[in-house]
């Protein structure tokens, strides 16, 4: 924690030119600047980092020889209207990197006619692109599967129930051929009597009501012959819930039902012979029955009493968990304050679409895999196929398909697999996901979090860049509330790095001692912070951070971990974070938060929790 040095007086407009250059710096987007004589002006780092030119070689050229030959003209078509309209426009095109291979970007571009200037924003979306096309090729082949079901009538209705697609399956248990049948309504497949009664009028209510419709029924061929059916109607919604239509799935269930009515027959004759043997047993069975509904009923009154027990249960943990979450109110809200910078792009530009893509590989894995299960059953009672569906089978390379399709879906959710943890690393941070002790990698911890700091690590215009050196020792698994720990490990770097940057003047003198005794003897670099993990006792582990900042005097340290106590100016710190983080490991972990520090010396913390959660009781200090 260190107390801001005074600022040397300057012009507001500096001010604000100097907060610009920072923001246009420090951008995970790339910003360009160019002059209506087609060349690039001005471009921040991050052109550099993704693009792969150098600065030089962008300004040396016109940006239009950037530009994929066959994205040209309709970028220039933009950027005419950018002219004409004077307004910002959002366009996407291809932008040649260093190595050859292009880049999809996302351009937002604004005029700025008094400088004869032209200012824009690009943002990377080439895996975007990548996943959309493969979603496409996914979605065409699984049409293209359906199409050629043959042992399935598969067909969609619109809204009113008239037939808009028509499968090859449904051409050989229908009898219509696709032109025949689309635009007519389904009723003509349904028996003349349950057409009078509304039937198909009762089963897309039915349907459209609880989502799907499914019973067996006699349907109509085209030359009016009957024959049993299986028939599931599914209402199809938009993502607002509108009715879009309805996917109806037919199955020829005639020698099924035949079968049943063989055997039901069958049993019939054995119940009436088993009836005429066993009139004697009757008695027993009356007796019996009476005792299995005394039972029945006395398990009845056991299971109401433990669902009246099950449901105070429930009350009392909804009571229990509203009180935890008030209590965590404040450490919710230092926690978004220290990461919310770091957060706030990532969860709904990439959270949303990975979540749509994830999970629908699942419901995309089991509908293929049914698939090739129906083509294989299909080619085992059908091995010589007709000439006309053999050439397609060569053509397409059937076997090839079925044997890659498995590891072409399971590639696609372990990239989506991927990407999901990586967000969930960082909504660890941003709120409790892990509420609940577990044995985790203390280690893994801090170096997951030095990697969300890694921005604020390194060197700037205004700052040096801040050497971490790490020495850790041989730590087991400890058990802790993972997210909760984090946070500390979060607040604590954080002021870190705060009081390294808020140092006065660089250290051109040589390094600044630190007061930490364990870093005794080793010379530290201009910036520091060192992190020292070891186990005590056997049954306690420690963590050390220590910075070589400007430190603090007695006064200000014994305040340290006090609630709304700030050393820094309004509207840069709530005061909450250490506060929080005693609590965190004081009350949460039975655990112990001090510091160490001195004027000129910098400070340390030391972090100290049981191997194992079973302390009941917190420790009582604070400061060293």
């Amino acid at each position: 924690m260190a107390i801001p040095a005074a600022e040397s007086p300057i012009t507001e407009s500096s001010k604000v030119e100097a907060e610009n250059n920072r923001f246009f710096t420090l951008s995970l987007d790339m910003f360009f600047i160019a002059g209506f004589d087609g060349y690039f002006k001005r471009l921040n780092p991050m052109c550099e980092k993704t693009l792969l030119f150098t600065s030089e070689e962008f300004l040396a050229k016109p940006w239009i020889a950037f530009i994929h030959p066959k994205d040209r003209e309709s970028t220039l078509v933009q950027l005419q209207e950018l002219s004409s309209t004077g307004e910002t426009v959002t366009f996407e095109n291809r932008f040649r990197c260093k190595d050859g291979t292009y880049k999809w970007l996302l351009w937002n571009a604004a005029l700025c006619a008094e400088e004869q200037l032209i200012y824009a924003a690009a943002r990377d979306i080439t895996e975007r692109k990548q996943a959309e096309e493969e979603l496409r090729q996914s979605e065409e082949r699984f049409r293209l599967l359906i199409k050629n079901v043959k042992d399935y009538a598969i067909y969609m209705l619109d809204t009113s129930g008239k037939v808009i697609s028509w499968n090859k399956g449904a051409e050989r248990l229908n009898g219509y051929q696709a032109e025949e049948i689309i635009g007519r309504h389904f009723s003509c497949f349904f028996p003349s009597s349950e057409s009078r009664s509304g039937k198909p009028e009762q089963v897309l209510q039915k349907a459209a009501l609880d989502g799907r419709c499914e019973w067996e029924t006699l349907r109509l061929h085209q030359d009016g012959s009957q024959f049993w059916a299986n028939v599931v109607v599914t209402a199809l919604r938009s993502e607002d819930g509108r009715l879009r239509g309805f996917a109806t799935i037919t199955r020829d269930i005639t020698e099924r039902k035949r079968s049943q009515a063989a055997l039901e027959q069958a049993n019939n004759d054995l119940e009436r012979r088993v009836e005429e043997r066993t009139a004697e047993l009757k008695a027993a069975n009356e007796l019996l029955k009476r005792e299995v509904k005394e039972r029945q009923q006395a398990e009845k009154a056991l299971r109401q009493s433990e669902a009246q027990l099950r449901e105070k249960a429930a009350k009392l943990k909804q009571a229990l968990s509203e009180l935890k979450q008030t209590q965590t109110q404040l450490i919710q809200s230092a926690k978004m304050s220290s990461l919310g910078q770091l957060v706030a792009g990532i969860a709904h530009e990439i959270n949303n679409p990975v979540s749509f893509i994830y999970g629908n590989l699942d419901y995309a894995i089991h509908y293929i895999q049914s698939l090739i299960e129906l083509l294989q059953l299909y080619g085992k009672h059908s091995p010589e196929p007709p000439e006309e569906i053999q050439d397609l089978i060569d053509e397409i390379d059937l076997d090839f398909v079925i044997a890659d399709m498995p590891k072409l879906l399971s590639s696609m959710k372990l990239g989506a697999d991927r990407i999901r943890q990586i967000v969930a690393s960082l909504r660890n941070f941003s709120r409790h996901d892990q509420a609940e002790k577990k044995s985790v990698n203390i280690h893994e911890g801090i170096d997951n979090t030095l990697r969300l700091l890694q921005d604020r690590l390194k060197a700037t215009a205004t700052h040096p860049a801040i050497e971490v050196v790490k020495e850790y020792g041989d730590l087991p698994l400890v058990e802790c509330y993972a997210g909760q720990f984090n946070q500390v490990l979060m607040n604590i770097l954080n002021n870190a790095i705060d009081a390294l940057e808020e140092a006065e003047g660089p250290r051109s003198k040589g390094a600044q001692e630190m007061v930490s005794p364990w870093l005794s003897g080793s010379p530290a670099p201009q910036s520091c912070i060192r992190i020292c993990t070891e186990v005590k006792d056997s049954d306690r582990i420690a963590i050390r951070i220590a910075d070589n900042g400007p430190g603090m005097n007695e006064e200000v340290r014994r305040k340290l971990f006090d609630p709304f106590f700030t050393t820094k100016p309004i509207g840069t710190g709530t005061g909450l974070g250490l506060s929080i983080s005693y609590q965190i490991v004081v009350e949460k972990h039975g655990g112990q938060l001090t510091c160490v520090s001195e004027p000129g010396k910098g400070a340390e913390f030391l972090i100290e929790i049981p191997i194992r959660q079973t302390r009941s009781e917190p420790a009582l200090s604070r400061c060293a």
